[in-house]
């Protein structure tokens, strides 16, 4: 089975894409959700597909649990 998730950068960024569900979503600490449909496929077509380990260090959740 297939990793359903697919995370890219686009303009200091991270974004999380379900392939199951062909939705982004924004990752972030601070501020986290959906994307409109036009900016989407911006991510997509312009994007930068990265590794889950840089977009949650882009993200800032790599930060989150640390004292």
């Amino acid at each position: 089975m297939e990793f359903p998730f697919k995370f890219y950068l686009y303009e200091d960024n991270a974004y999380i894409y379900d392939m199951n569900q062909k939705r982004i979503f924004q990752m972030g600490v601070e501020e986290s959700g959906d994307v409109e449909q036009d900016v989407e496929a911006l991510i997509l077509d312009s994007g930068e597909e990265v590794s889950k380990e840089k977009a949650w260090e882009v993200s800032g959740l790599d930060t989150l649990g640390e004292s």
